[in-house]
Parts: structure tokens; C-alpha cells; sequence
């Protein structure tokens, strides 16, 4: 080892001459992606309260109506990205 890092000891040692770089050091990284898909449910708890009110009006009646409207969506099944279309029923 010596013989090839510092010359043969037999031969003339000032004409060799050795110089050693510095070693070069190569790094390689690899880099591998993950999704983590947290989905955060809500349970919502809707309470309907009726409350009997009896109001006494002389000679006056009074009457109300209650309407109700849903729409309905199909969002598929991508949670990440929705496409949702409105159903008609």
C-alpha cells in the first residue's frame, strides 16, 4: 500500500512526487410520499321542542303553515375531491 500511495522505496524520492485529494463525498437521497387522510366526523343532534301555547283571542283566529324544503346532493365518493350534483327527485 505503501508503494502505491508513496512510491517504491527503491526509486529516486525526489523526483516522486504524491498528492492525495480530499475524498469526495456523494450523498443520495430518496424521498418516498405518503397521504394521511384524517377525516374529522360531526354528529350534529338536532332537538325539536314543541311547545303548546294556548293564546286566547276574542273574536280574532289565527293560523299557521310550516313548509319544509330539502335538496339533495350526490357527492360521490371522493372524500378528497367532491364532485356533487344536485338530485332531482
Amino acid at each position: 500500500m505503501d508503494d502505491f500511495f508513496f512510491g517504491s522505496r527503491k526509486a529516486n524520492h525526489c523526483q516522486d512526487k504524491t498528492i492525495v485529494s480530499p475524498t469526495r463525498n456523494i450523498v443520495n437521497t430518496t424521498i418516498s410520499e405518503s397521504t394521511i387522510r384524517r377525516i374529522h366526523p360531526t354528529h350534529i343532534k338536532n332537538v325539536n321542542k314543541h311547545i303548546k301555547r294556548i293564546e286566547n283571542y276574542y273574536p280574532v283566529t289565527q293560523s299557521c303553515e310550516n313548509e319544509c324544503y330539502v335538496e339533495e346532493y350526490d357527492c360521490g365518493s371522493d372524500l378528497k375531491n367532491p364532485c356533487c350534483r344536485r338530485v332531482n327527485r
